[in-house]
């Protein structure tokens, strides 16, 4: 508590999912704020670019196949850009090569878009959902 008996404000991590498909960024956001995550969206690579100098997130969970240019080379621009931010790409894996792609551009590992969206959260903050209440 603070002199005047009011609870400090704690200041909740920052991060953004970037994803075409609204529902599915949705679910994700959604499962990231149960964990206590601030989220914001973005559909784009020059909006994810311009939302993270604004935000500066710790994270950014991003999509392979964005509306405007590739994931991947958004991925690239952005760890160029804030050498501290940690990317996931979420996209194909069934070809070996596209994880040392993933390397290469800066993600900090990619991930099947195939998986669960509990999966997911599992992969990128090493721990599970909590129980829905």
């Amino acid at each position: 508590m603070t002199a005047d008996n009011q609870e400090p404000i704690v200041a909740r991590p920052c991060m953004l999912v970037v994803h075409n498909d609204s529902h599915h960024a949705a679910v994700l956001a959604r499962a990231f704020r149960r964990l206590g995550w601030d989220v914001y969206h973005a559909r784009s690579g020059p909006e994810t670019r311009r939302l993270a100098r604004m935000l500066e997130p710790a994270l950014v969970v991003m999509a392979t196949d964005l509306e405007d240019e590739s994931g991947w080379l958004t991925c690239e621009k952005l760890t160029r850009e804030q050498p501290g931010v940690k990317v996931f790409l979420i996209g194909n894996t069934d070809e070996p090569r596209n994880y040392d792609f993933a390397a290469f551009v800066g993600a900090a590992r990619l991930l099947d878009g195939r998986d669960s969206v509990q999966s997911l959260v599992e992969e990128v903050c090493g721990r599970p959902l909590p129980a829905a209440s």
